[in-house]
């Protein structure tokens, strides 16, 4: 989706959040895209999407967990 972004991760430790729309779309005849400068020897590890809040939600949970939640019997002591 446009409204996402992407996070990654390289060996060292670097990360960086790029927004998907920013990513300009190329051709087949193209070398593809720079998303993110490396060093010598860094390698990406972990590439993961991150979804606007609203989408990831769906709807399931209007933000009321108290209503939804089990009322727990208190147990007497003797």
């Amino acid at each position: 989706m446009p409204d996402d972004e992407l996070m990654m991760i390289t060996k060292k430790g670097i990360m960086i959040r790029v927004p998907v729309e920013g990513i300009r779309v190329s051709g087949r005849n193209t070398q593809g895209v720079k998303i993110m400068n490396m060093t010598t020897g860094d390698l990406v590890v972990d590439v993961a999407r991150v979804v606007k809040e609203e989408e990831a939600d769906n709807g399931e949970d209007d933000g009321d967990d108290e209503k939804k939640a089990p009322a727990k019997a208190k147990a007497k002591k003797k």
